[in-house]
């Protein structure tokens, strides 16, 4: 599924005239501004697990137990394909469409935030709400970055942990 909406991201920028640098935000971020915030997603994901215990015990049972073939498929697919596919959606095609409109930079990050969140729906209210404030960095990143690469590191970043 990740490597079927990565794909048809380029369509339908093609279709809506967006470009991939500027439009996508498909180019390096500035090294600096993408490590602070890294560092403070990050903070922002050990913080909350350490006080709320969203990620639940560390328990390895499940990659012992499974063949190593599913655990890379886990993490690819998981860790690096779907932090991939949403970015390129949320903080890239979404980002393009909604920055022009009345929301300007803040409403678009905030919406964006939301609605991300809130495809979360099978996680508990306060997982969501720690998800929505996730997305809000992630779209501040977008913004002062003026790339996708950023957002995408970190939600590796996060989806890593979060997986583990």
């Amino acid at each position: 599924i990740p490597l079927i909406a990565i794909a048809a991201v380029f369509p339908i920028a093609r279709r809506r005239r967006l470009l991939l640098q500027s439009d996508l935000g498909i180019r390096p971020a500035p090294v600096g501004e993408a490590i602070i915030f890294l560092l403070l997603y990050g903070g922002w994901m050990l913080t909350t697990d350490a006080l709320t215990g969203w990620r639940g015990p560390w328990d390895f049972t499940i990659w012992r137990q499974s063949p190593v073939w599913v655990d890379v498929l886990r993490v690819v697919a998981v860790g690096i394909l779907g932090p991939i596919a949403e970015e390129l959606i949320f903080r890239g095609l979404l980002y393009a469409f909604l920055i022009r409109t009345r929301l300007r930079v803040i409403g678009t990050i905030v919406v964006l935030a939301a609605v991300w969140a809130g495809i979360h729906i099978d996680y508990s209210a306060l997982v969501i709400g720690i998800l929505f404030i996730a997305g809000v960095l992630l779209g501040a990143a977008r913004f002062r970055t003026g790339s996708v690469l950023a957002p995408i590191l970190m939600h590796i970043l996060w989806n890593f942990y979060a997986v583990w």
